[in-house]
């Protein structure tokens, strides 16, 4: 059997006395679709947002492309695309403004000017 793309196992995170996940164990694989339903509060942003390494569970180890999110999460993000849940932005924000938000969640290669300039934006 091939190894799992995200491996989540006995995962668990409070917030307070509020417990948003509790032992939680799964595998997803290549080519498979998954989803997470259920009521609002249920845990599934924090279960997303550990997978994503934007929030570090209390236990439990997570493995996504055989990297450890907070570990690796550098090296991770190269591999995996995220959508917020909420992204508007403010209305009055510059183009510059907003590329540079999006790309400090990466590894900046190319500086936001270098970037507007290639596309003929600066």
């Amino acid at each position: 059997m091939t190894e799992p793309i995200i491996k989540i196992e006995n995962l668990s995170k409070t917030y307070g006395r509020i417990k948003a996940v509790d032992d939680i164990s799964f595998e997803v694989y290549r080519g498979e679709i998954f989803g997470m339903v259920g009521p609002n509060g249920a845990g599934k942003t924090t279960i997303i947002e550990c997978i994503e390494g934007l929030r570090k569970p209390d236990s439990g180890n997570l493995k996504v492309l055989g990297l450890d999110p907070l570990r690796e999460g550098r090296l991770l993000k190269k591999s995996i695309g995220i959508q917020m849940q909420e992204s508007e932005l403010p209305d009055r924000i510059k183009v510059w403004e907003a590329i540079d938000l999006f790309s400090s969640f990466y590894d900046r290669t190319m500086t936001y000017k270098s970037l507007l300039n290639e596309l003929g934006l600066y």
